[in-house]
């Protein structure tokens, strides 16, 4: 239990550090003077790269250990979230949130591997796992909208930093050992091409990969402007957004374990039927609401039901041979991330359609997500 907990305490401190830098980016992005189409273009970007790189990441993480995708990951985003305080260019602003997410991705799948090896791989360990990460999710949303508020945008964006290198070290400091200096050669384009086959050679894999990717789509159209539409539509100020954000993380906290139970009871896939089809009702509702108490309950909800979704996709690749977990894990990440980029593309075109529009269309491509798992037979 003792790895468990140290991993936790690691990612959970990069996690609230992210959290804090990048809960209100849109706004910051907006306040520099992008348009809401390159706003959507840039978290596009980010979330293409972030795709990509952990494929990459992934496939690093069984060959030379998890040890270095982790510091290398933290380092680069602590790096990319503290320059980001100085950058006043709306092109350099958005290549270091870009860097920010791809270090992100980075340490991801090797962390997410590192718990099946220090825990039983089951939905209830991951369960455990996601708790502590998001509960440092909690903290740097809630406090992204004091420190906005106190010290201005590059305040969160050092604090947030500072947070990544003290991963940095804390990774260091509890898991050098893990250090291999073999197979330290970079070979993107393989690691790109071993994590397509794993994809590929399964039709149950294949099935996930689509449900989720159209899950991602609905995901990433809904998410986007959550902050741009409290601000111009429901009349939050910063720090009412960040707690907003925050109450949904803390309803996300609360059902994680106890809906990982369940998901060992009745099955990964049926649990991500039933996150898909709730899901859309809450996120069709969210831009029609006014007032604090109405956007805060539904925040709530939003929380219980994502948090049906990261132990039920876990618990369906547990079954992948050990030597190939973190790749499986970045593998679909970076196909589901890839493809569901495109809602972020998506919100930033359909924004001037109307502030509601990029929430409906969302909701209606990730009810169609429900029919590949429904196709999605198990292993």
């Amino acid at each position: 239990m003792k790895g468990v907990a140290r991993l936790s305490a690691i990612t959970s401190t990069f996690n609230m550090g992210f959290y804090l830098a990048t809960s209100l980016i849109v706004l910051y992005l907006a306040d520099l003077g992008m348009s809401e189409f390159l706003i959507g273009l840039t978290i596009t970007l980010a979330r293409l790269s972030y795709g990509l790189a952990s494929m990459f990441s992934g496939a690093m993480a069984d060959r030379v250990g998890r040890y270095y995708p982790m510091v290398l990951g933290f380092i680069l985003g602590a790096a990319s979230m503290i320059f980001l305080s100085l950058a006043k260019i709306q092109s350099i602003a958005a290549l270091l949130v870009i860097l920010t997410w791809i270090g992100y991705s980075l340490y991801n799948p090797a962390a997410l591997a590192l718990v099946s090896e220090v825990s039983s791989s089951t939905a209830f360990s991951y369960s455990w796992y996601y708790l502590f990460v998001t509960a440092g999710q909690i903290v740097g949303q809630a406090l992204s909208g004091f420190f906005v508020k106190v010290g201005g945008y590059p305040l969160t964006f050092i604090s947030g930093g500072a947070l990544g290198v003290l991963s940095a070290l804390m990774t260091w400091a509890w898991f050098r050992e893990l250090r291999s200096s073999s197979g330290m050669e970079l070979h993107i384009l393989e690691d790109l091409v071993t994590g397509t086959r794993i994809l590929l050679k399964s039709k149950y894999l294949r099935n996930l990969a689509i449900a989720l990717s159209l899950h991602g789509i609905g995901f990433s159209m809904t998410y986007t402007f959550i902050p741009l539409v409290a601000r111009l539509d429901q009349g939050l100020s910063e720090p009412q957004i960040g707690l907003a954000l925050s109450i949904w993380t803390v309803g996300n906290l609360i059902a994680m374990v106890p809906l990982g139970w369940v998901t060992d009871k009745i099955g990964g896939r049926e649990m991500l039927i039933y996150h898909l089809a709730a899901s859309s009702l809450v996120w069709w509702i969210y831009p029609f609401l006014r007032g604090d108490l109405a956007i805060y309950t539904i925040m709530l909800i939003q929380g219980f039901v994502g948090a049906m979704d990261m132990p039920a996709r876990r618990l369906l690749l547990v079954d992948i041979s050990e030597g190939e977990v973190a790749t499986a894990i970045g593998s679909l990440d970076s196909i589901t991330f890839f493809f569901g980029s495109l809602g972020n593309f998506l919100a930033g075109y359909t924004w001037y359609w109307g502030h509601w529009v990029p929430f409906v269309i969302g909701c209606v491509i990730n009810t169609i997500g429900i029919i590949p798992l429904l196709k999605t037979e198990l292993l």
